[in-house]
């Protein structure tokens, strides 16, 4: 049974712009993008896109051996986001190419 919060879109829809104050893109990359933080207590975070689906899925560990075995469990339809204590990591089995034209072949 899940419990309804309530939505108050109303309020903040009618409240005027001068409450909600302009912030730098840099400001904000600093802040929300590259200030991510784990509890000690955990080794990473792993959220896999299903690629047949599109079903996401997170799971989290404490052992880096048991995020480990998960990843070599999603590797070839899964593509995942693994966020550790230093890094964030993008990976998938359809890695993007640079926009070069001997690559993509698309040049004159």
């Amino acid at each position: 049974m899940t419990k309804e919060q309530p939505n108050n879109w109303l309020a903040v829809y009618e409240t005027p712009s001068e409450y909600f104050p302009a912030i730098g893109y840099d400001d904000f990359y600093e802040f929300h993008i590259a200030n991510w933080m784990l509890p000690s207590s955990h080794e990473c975070v792993i959220r896999a896109t299903d690629l047949k689906t599109g079903k996401v899925s997170e799971h989290s560990y404490r052992y880096r051996r048991a995020a480990e075995n998960k990843i070599k469990k999603l590797l070839g339809t899964h593509e995942f986001v693994v966020c550790d204590h230093e890094a964030i990591h993008k990976l998938s089995p359809n890695p993007q190419r640079y926009n070069n034209n001997e690559e993509t072949h698309t040049g004159n």
